[in-house]
């Protein structure tokens, strides 16, 4: 891929583009092999910039289209949603150019994790360009936010040594409490300024378990009449036509597990027990009124 200045972030079976520099109809045709792309953003008005998320074939995804919080410069974001054994999950990638407004990209963060963190569990990566090796204003309330939904940064190096300068402005954001065994490195690239971020998430396709399901079969009186009825009609020709005991008893068996099974087929059902029984209704009060506190502090 020959961009003027892309870099990106690794989440286990996903790759994330920030600043693809891609318009919306080049995307479309840049092949990874064994990856398909997942969701997108392309900037129509300034050149370069954007974001994307390609995702492994070995996993279903969804696009979850964030296009009505997207503003260039400022808020460029997409989303992917993973169907994973036990659970879904959304990856989020995003960027913010340094000219771009601190304010509505800490406001608009802040509307998609209100409206889709309680269903589902989130990663974020991006580009803000606000360094982390460093204190600030606008450190600490990208880290509030965050952490208000349970997200903490995961990358402590530099990501952008240039010259005499190294900063860390990419970052990688996780439920620190849900997936505690993770690793981060570095990935030198060669592709641009920046570096990129792997991390590894253990043991994140094991079944949750809170969330299981078994398999059942429905059995009722118009199913058993209607299984009666098959068999009756069924001529059974090619049992007494052999001979051979063995395969009189494998015809005999095909014929009637095919019944069976189109009568009763199995159905997936989910059992869904509660996942935080310590969250009482006093506490999910707290929570709400803390995060309306939070809101007015940053006014």
């Amino acid at each position: 891929m020959n961009y003027p200045s892309p870099y990106l972030q690794i989440l286990h079976t996903l790759i994330c583009f920030k600043e693809h520099n891609l318009g919306i109809n080049e995307i479309d045709t840049i092949v990874l092999p064994n990856y398909r792309l997942g969701s997108k953003f392309c900037r129509n008005t300034f050149k370069n910039g954007g974001v994307c998320i390609f995702t492994h074939k070995s996993i279903q995804s969804t696009n979850m289209n964030l296009n009505e919080f997207c503003k260039e410069k400022d808020l460029e974001i997409c989303a992917a949603k993973l169907h994973l054994p036990s659970h879904e999950m959304w990856v989020i990638t995003h960027y913010r150019s340094p000219s771009g407004n601190y304010q509505y990209f800490i406001d608009k963060l802040e509307t998609i994790l209100m409206l889709y963190s309680n269903s589902v569990e989130i990663i974020i990566c991006g580009d803000i360009n606000i360094n982390y090796l460093i204190d600030s204003t606008s450190k600490r309330l990208l880290d509030s936010l965050l952490a208000c939904y349970g997200l903490h940064s995961t990358v402590q190096f530099p990501t952008r040594i240039q010259n005499n300068s190294y900063s860390t402005i990419d970052n990688i954001c996780i439920d620190t409490f849900k997936f505690s065994n993770f690793k981060v490195y570095l990935s030198i690239n060669g592709l641009s300024d920046h570096d990129a971020q792997s991390i590894i998430l253990h043991k994140i396709l094991e079944q949750n378990s809170n969330t299981y399901f078994y398999y059942n079969q429905k059995r009722d009186k118009l199913s058993i009449i209607d299984f009666n009825t098959k068999l009756s009609y069924e001529s059974w020709e090619d049992i007494f036509t052999e001979n051979d005991v063995n395969t009189i008893f494998n015809n005999f068996l095909n014929t009637y597990l095919r019944i069976f099974q189109s009568n009763f087929p199995l159905k997936k059902v989910h059992h869904k027990s509660c996942k935080k029984a310590w969250l009482t209704p006093g506490i999910k009060i707290s929570c709400i009124n803390k995060r309306k506190l939070f809101f007015y502090s940053k006014k």
